[in-house]
């Protein structure tokens, strides 16, 4: 169905009450309305009025011409319109307004076939370069794009102007332009002053009493005839009536940019949060340390999809994904429902559930070297517990690491994080260089027959390189050790089977978290059979390692990732976002302040230090902008299957703005000046 909207009100500004003025005996919107009824394209035609008491004639008017009258706010007129349209479920929306009197129905029937003829998100005869004149002006789209619009348009002029957003956006929408075969543009048929109310007053004067149905080409003539007619209106600008509202625009914009505006809530929380809990979150990385305090949000209160909402009602598409836990989606639904369903059995009991087992059955059909599985609830529970297990199994005690292995004492004391780390433990720990196999042959060398382990992830930023992974495992098999590949990011992310099934390594324990769940808390250690026996032995025992809300949520999302195209999608849509990325920093020049590394299904862009700014500076001013434009990312883009083109899009359009400003800064010397707060102070690197 196409319905016609007619946007009118009482409460004009420039000719007040202009709708209701007398037009050779008639109110000027009761002849609009007879002109749009002749058209043969429109299904229904309703008028969208305010609900201000001046706008009652106006309704009481639509009642006598038994045409529908919908009334709404007065200041967002977007909603208006949009929900004047919801009681008709329209598939295609004719947007037009009562300051018209003159439209022709063969024009609005031009446009309407026009659009669909060329299978438009939105056409219209009054785009600029104009050809119509002003007054005969017709759009039509469908009625998902204006639903689209009434939920992301935010800038006051997109709340005025129905169609702004979508006029805007033509990265997310396809636009026709349905052009006059003569340029008219300079002619004026809307009333917005009362000269324009004279000028049609006499055109209607002129044709309506010998010709009630006269059509534009009867106006064109009758300017011929009478060519000092059109000069009664000529000196008015078209669009004078945009300079309000974008002058709305330029404020909102400064209060949106305006930290103390836009992150004030998130301040104050902060301020509290301070007081009872160190660094005011329960996560390194989602603290003040990781998001510039002033110029960051640091409480999020909900999520669907891959939007979030922060505790002061700022929108963002997230890339973060709670650290790259989020795979499916913020509020899945297929998760959401087995977790509400297990809710009304119970959480945790005094014995097993069968859902330990389902899950475990589940991960070693999908995972190369799972044989046995045991559930823990982080990562650090994964990875200590399967370095536990090597060195029971090896009965060895040192420990050879690569990458980031979590927050216990046999891993973090052999960082600069080490405060509170017994010496005599932070000295069974040796790190070794990703890609460097020397590296880990000098410790075998240092500490032969001592090496229980070596856990590493099998690809962070960086590719293996020359078979890398593959002499990793022949090391480890010739010296008697174990290989344990962290999985926490790569599991359920790479492969289906996780990173050793995308480079076909397999290691003798992995340890799985984040992706396992989409966001409950639940982790895996996954193994060898005879390996993982020992944990009869060993002590691993949680009173929640077995609890159902996370394993009915883990049941869920490994099951949409086994039967749908979760992980094609992560490789796909990750990789718009490298093949843009790349786009970016080649279009402005900045290959020496930012790289791009990683996969695509995990891409991870990095800051560089220049020869005038340190990469914190850099990256700190990078936030901001982002932040600001509603894009949540660290530096990594942690790829969910909610992640639409349209994000990506957005993205890559925010991310061409900022760009442009970085490298103004660098060029200008003057990134610090550019920075509203300090910038982020160095932490030890995780990877």
């Amino acid at each position: 169905m196409i319905l016609a909207v007619l946007q009118a009100r009482v409460s004009s500004v420039r000719l007040p009450g202009k709708v209701l003025m007398p037009l050779l005996g008639k109110p000027m919107i009761s002849r609009q309305i007879d002109r749009v009824k002749r058209s043969e394209r429109i299904d229904r035609l309703v008028v969208a009025t305010s609900m201000e008491e001046r706008d009652n004639k106006l309704s009481d008017l639509c009642r006598e011409k038994e045409v529908p009258c919908f009334r709404g706010s007065l200041e967002d007129v977007l909603d208006r319109f949009y929900q004047a349209t919801l009681s008709y479920n329209p598939e295609h929306v004719v947007r037009l307004t009562g300051d018209c009197p003159v439209i022709d129905p063969h024009i609005i029937d031009e446009v309407i076939d026009f659009y669909f003829e060329g299978e438009f998100d939105y056409a219209t005869n009054s785009i600029e370069p104009y050809t119509f004149p002003d007054g005969l002006d017709v759009e039509i789209f469908k009625f998902g794009v204006l639903e689209r619009a009434w939920k992301e348009a935010v800038m006051p002029s997109h709340r005025e102007h129905v169609s702004l957003f979508i006029r805007k956006n033509p990265q997310f929408f396809k636009l026709g332009r349905y052009e006059n075969s003569t340029d008219l543009s300079h002619l004026r048929f809307t009333v917005d002053e009362a000269e324009d109310f004279e000028y049609i007053t006499k055109i209607y004067e002129e044709l309506f009493p010998e010709n009630p149905l006269f059509t534009t080409a009867d106006i064109l003539d009758l300017i011929r005839r009478k060519p000092s007619l059109s000069e009664i209106n000529s000196d008015i600008q078209r669009n004078e009536g945009g300079k309000k509202s974008q002058a709305a625009d330029v404020q909102y914009l400064m209060n949106e940019t305006i930290p103390e505006k836009r992150y004030k809530t998130s301040r104050d929380t902060l301020a509290r949060a301070l007081k009872t809990i160190p660094l005011g979150s329960q996560t390194f990385s989602k603290s003040k340390t990781a998001y510039p305090y002033g110029i960051s949000p640091h409480f999020i209160v909900k999520g669907s999809g891959s939007h979030v909402w922060d505790i002061d009602n700022n929108e963002y598409i997230d890339f973060v994904n709670a650290l790259a836990a989020i795979t499916l989606g913020y509020n899945d639904p297929d998760v959401t429902c087995a977790v509400k369903s297990q809710l009304d059995d119970g959480t945790i009991f005094s014995l097993p559930h069968e859902l330990e087992i389902r899950v475990a059955e589940k991960i070693t059909e999908m995972v190369p070297c799972a044989e046995m599985v045991r559930f823990g609830k982080n990562g650090s529970d994964a990875t200590a517990g399967a370095v536990r297990l090597a060195r029971a199994f090896t009965g060895r005690d040192h420990v050879a690491v690569c990458g980031y292995h979590g927050w216990q004492d046999w891993y973090i004391g052999s960082t600069s994080r080490d405060l509170g780390v017994p010496k005599e433990v932070s000295a069974l720990t040796h790190t070794f260089q990703y890609n460097n196999i020397e590296s880990l042959y000098n410790l075998f060398h240092s500490f032969p027959g001592d090496i229980a382990c070596v856990i590493m992830e099998p690809m962070n930023s960086t590719e293996p390189e020359n078979c890398f992974l593959e002499e990793i495992r022949d090391l480890t098999e010739k010296n008697g050790c174990l290989l344990i590949f962290d999985e926490m990011v790569t599991g359920f992310r790479f492969a289906r089977g996780g990173a050793q099934e995308y480079f076909g390594v397999i290691p003798d324990i992995a340890a799985f978290g984040k992706g396992l769940s989409n966001g409950y808390p639940v982790s895996a250690i996954a193994g060898r059979a005879d390996v993982m026996k020992l944990m009869e032995e060993i002590f691993f025992s949680f009173t929640f390692a077995g609890e159902t809300l996370s394993l009915a949520a883990a049941e869920a999302a490994l099951t949409r990732i086994q039967k749908e195209d979760v992980i094609e999608s992560f490789w796909i849509q990750g990789g718009k976002i490298v093949d843009g990325i790349q786009r970016l920093i080649k279009k402005y020049a900045l290959e020496d302040a930012v790289s791009l590394y990683g996969k695509q299904c995990w891409p991870i862009m990095k800051f560089k230090d220049s020869v005038h700014f340190s990469q914190w500076e850099i990256k700190t001013l990078f936030l901001q902008e982002v932040f600001k434009r509603g894009i949540l990312v660290l530096g990594s883009h942690n790829m969910s299957y909610a992640h639409t083109d349209s994000d990506i899009e957005r993205l890559l359009i925010v991310y061409d703005e900022v760009f442009s400003i970085i490298k103004d800064g660098l060029i200008n010397r003057g990134i610090n000046k550019m920075l509203q707060v300090e910038p982020l102070i160095p932490l030890f690197s995780v990877r």
